[in-house]
């Protein structure tokens, strides 16, 4: 009798053996995580709230000099060793109020049961209220998008798969567009969802979440993937869809995790490998 490829040895032929990542957790200087500590690249501060295994990007709320380029070493599992380069900005405004490093308090953490609290507890985004220098509220075709872009330098040519989270242990939550230039201009991606663990809050959240599981049923870990072109920067675009101060005209992530995957001839090959490896088995 015949015997099935294994699941989990099939998902393993299929992702590739060896898969390196750059993985980078947002970090701020508030409620204990700590003032960012090295001028110039906010990759080498440190942070209290850095999750563990993780990269840091440590800047300190709303201060503009902060949010500069951090540069990570990066070992690719196809390509080798990169130094990529992370860099937030804030194309549409230039109001300090509006660039957001947020870390909660332990009420709010408390509401958190899962591992990698460090993770989700603070994050980098837009604060879109008028009063703050955003534009307010923005439903997609009426007002003004508060925009915040991410751009990658330095990635070499391939394909990557990007996850990013997007959760606040406080109040904050939405809905959000993405959108993404590989060399070629904006191109826009499925919508995000940002989700919170305390109840209340200003419009209140239909529900409130306290674990990965949760944020994975909500929406709220975004998975995408591109192709960069190792010439141009790529460049993805965030914009809350905004529409009822406080907690829906605020945003943001909490950190992402980007790796690169071998091309459909190495995948073939892997699976090939494994139904060999069977076939001598048996």
């Amino acid at each position: 009798m015949k015997k099935a490829l294994p699941v989990c040895l099939l998902l393993i032929a299929l992702s590739g053996s060896s898969q390196a990542a750059l993985w980078v957790d947002f970090n701020s200087n508030q409620d204990g995580g700590g003032d960012s500590t090295a001028a110039g690249d906010p990759g080498l501060s440190a942070a209290a709230h850095n999750n563990q295994g993780w990269n840091s990007y440590h800047a300190n709320h709303e201060v503009a000099a902060e949010f500069a380029p951090a540069t990570y070493a990066t070992t690719f599992a196809i390509t080798g060793v990169g130094n990529v380069t992370v860099t937030p900005a804030w194309p549409n405004t230039t109001d300090r109020r509006v660039q957001q490093s947020i870390d909660r308090g332990a009420g709010n953490d408390n509401n958190w049961s899962d591992s990698d609290l460090n993770l989700v507890t603070d994050f980098i985004g837009i604060d879109a209220r008028t009063n703050n220098g955003g534009f307010g509220n923005w439903d997609g075709t009426n007002g003004t998008p508060t925009l915040m872009t991410l751009t990658l330098g330095n990635l070499p040519a391939g394909s990557y798969n990007w996850t990013s989270y997007h959760h606040d242990t406080e109040n904050v939550h939405g809905t959000f567009r993405v959108q993404i230039d590989t060399g070629a201009g904006l191109t826009q991606l499925a919508d995000g969802v940002m989700t919170d663990s305390s109840p209340g809050g200003n419009p209140s959240s239909a529900v409130t979440i306290s674990d990965f599981a949760g944020m994975a049923a909500q929406g709220s870990i975004y998975n995408t993937s591109f192709t960069a072109d190792g010439v141009n920067p790529v460049v993805l675009e965030f914009a809350p869809y905004a529409n009822t101060a406080v907690h829906a005209q605020i945003w943001g992530m909490n950190g992402f995790q980007l790796t690169q995957v071998p091309e459909p001839s190495s995948s073939l090959l892997g699976l090939l490998g494994a139904l060999f490896v069977l076939r001598r088995r048996r």
